[in-house]
């Protein structure tokens, strides 16, 4: 999709961090944005730097785990713009610190699946059937993660519903991408965001992180990378080129080779096989 510009997109999440910025990064190539953010205050202000980019922006409060408010975020498109022709699933919830698996409590997957996968399920669902009825190009963006490409130690409900993400994406393409639909699944690593803060803001006190004690946890890939944070902003000029360059996956930082060949060899080496 080269040519952004007159078009409209629905952003969620963007009341902040990276929705934030590829809010802006789509105003900047002219596109009309429809700002979502569970907070109506953020996502207001984050519509009135749209419209100061010199395009037109709609701010809705939308809580994306639930069907009925993301129903009616797509009627509030609609009504106002008439079409939409990207949409960008980025809503999502993480945690800290990190955690084993056997210290995850059903609320702590509850939490994560229904803002990181059913988000995006109930995103589809609402829009996939009116931009199908749209001519042109379409393009969706699914926000997932690099836990969503290797599992985090110490994040595992977290990283499931990022590979659930991406398995829904690349699914896109498979199923639709005949019928005029391009996907980019972003996959984030180190990037400044208020997204732990945010997160743990939207849960009971009994079920927050703070209060509650675990083992240490330390992934050594994630160590890596922890002196390669970036800002939000980068993240959504890369969104805007991946859109236009229709690009499947976008990750924002580089993966070391030996990393790559590790993960490789787990999935597919020979000690991979079946034996019988």
């Amino acid at each position: 999709m080269q040519d952004l510009n007159g078009k409209t997109a629905v952003v969620t999440g963007a009341g902040s961090g990276i929705g934030r910025a590829i809010a802006h990064a789509l105003a900047k190539a002219g596109m009309n944005v429809v700002v979502a953010d569970l907070n109506a205050d953020t996502a207001a202000t984050v519509a009135a730097e749209v419209e100061a980019l010199g395009t037109q922006a709609l701010a809705v409060q939308a809580n994306v785990a639930d069907h009925g408010s993301v129903a009616a975020m797509a009627d509030a498109a609609y009504g106002r713009f008439g079409s939409v022709e990207v949409l960008v699933n980025n809503a999502g919830v993480s945690w800290r610190p990190l955690r084993p698996l056997t210290d995850a409590t059903l609320a702590d997957w509850k939490f994560m699946f229904d803002v990181n996968v059913w988000g995006v399920i109930n995103g589809l669902d609402v829009f996939l059937p009116r931009m199908k009825a749209q001519p042109g190009e379409k393009h969706i963006v699914n926000t997932a993660s690099m836990a969503g490409v290797w599992p985090v130690k110490g994040h595992t409900p977290y990283s499931a519903s990022k590979y659930a993400v991406v398995g829904i994406s690349e699914g896109i393409v498979n199923d639709i991408g005949d019928e005029g639909f391009g996907c980019t699944v972003l996959c984030p690593a180190m990037v400044r965001t208020n997204v732990v803060a945010n997160s743990e803001s939207q849960r009971p006190a009994g079920e927050k992180g703070e209060g509650r004690v675990f083992k240490e946890m330390v992934d050594e890939r994630m160590k890596k990378l922890v002196d390669e944070y970036i800002d939000a902003a980068a993240v959504g000029e890369m969104v805007r080129d991946a859109i236009q360059r229709n690009q499947l996956y976008l990750h924002t930082h580089a993966i070391a080779p030996e990393d790559i060949a590790a993960r490789t060899d787990l999935v597919y080496g020979p000690a991979s096989y079946g034996r019988a």
